[in-house]
């Protein structure tokens, strides 16, 4: 992976709890696929310091980066963008919580990248007539960029986006995906779900209705991308879905990509 000085142009606020930020690369190449991620070492951040100091001392050990999905398309090679989402109230996580609240435009931000294999292939794969993306919460970001490549390099493929959130205020992107909607109205079908405000929760079921008249599942890659730890009643978001793509939909493993 490379290393690459950006610096910090714009702290867009996406929703209470999360902000996009826009890194001007000034003009160094930093090829990337949309979906992949970039990794922030916080001991960069002399403000960080004491705190470093504390949580190493209590660990016993050095801490690691920060890994942040990137949500811009690729299409702007100077810039890249990463959306920033705190943890739950209480436990923001201490990298975020100075990314989000405290850092200032013109700030050099040093990041390493790209990793990952999540994302889109190098050009429109053949055979396959569209995108399936299941994402919840901050795990839709890299498939932000992903749909904006595909869109504006007129990949012929659909995509459906099935977003899940708590409720309607945690939604990343609900503007966007209105203004991508009404312009590719062929090309892109988006569907909120919100687990606490209506008790819905993307599952098979939800994928069939969702796909009828627009999207073969047949011919389609799924890509998968959210929290992912065990819930009392069942297994987290990608396994689960993961499961439900391959026994009940029968999607082959290799037309599942999961974050």
């Amino acid at each position: 992976m490379a290393d690459a000085a950006t610096t910090l142009r714009e702290i867009r606020v996406e929703t209470e709890a999360a902000s996009t930020l826009r890194l001007d690369l000034g003009g160094v190449p930093f090829p990337y696929r949309p979906g992949q991620y970039v990794t922030i070492d916080p001991h960069q951040f002399e403000e960080l310091g004491p705190e470093i100091r504390e949580r190493e001392a209590q660990r016993g050990k050095p801490l690691g980066p920060g890994y942040f999905s990137l949500s811009s398309d690729g299409i702007e090679p100077s810039i890249l963008e990463i959306t920033v989402k705190l943890g739950r109230v209480g436990t923001p996580g201490m990298l975020p919580q100075f990314l989000v609240r405290r850092a200032a435009a013109g700030r050099i931000v040093k990041v390493q990248g790209p990793g990952g294999n999540y994302g889109l292939p190098e050009g429109p794969p053949a055979g396959i007539s569209g995108f399936l993306h299941l994402c919840a919460g901050g795990g839709v970001a890299p498939n932000r960029g992903m749909i904006r490549h595909a869109l504006a390099r007129g990949w012929p493929q659909r995509h459906l986006l099935l977003l899940q959130d708590r409720c309607a205020a945690d939604a990343l992107f609900t503007k966007e995906w209105e203004g991508l909607s009404a312009r590719h109205p062929g090309s892109l079908r988006v569907r909120h779900v919100y687990s606490q405000t209506s008790h819905e929760y993307v599952g098979a079921d939800l994928i069939r209705r969702e796909a009828g008249g627009f999207l073969d599942l047949a011919s389609t890659w799924a890509f998968i991308c959210g929290p992912n730890s065990p819930r009392p009643e069942g297994p987290g978001f990608v396994d689960h879905l993961r499961s439900d793509l391959g026994t009940i939909l029968g999607f082959p493993p290799e037309r599942l990509r999961t974050e």
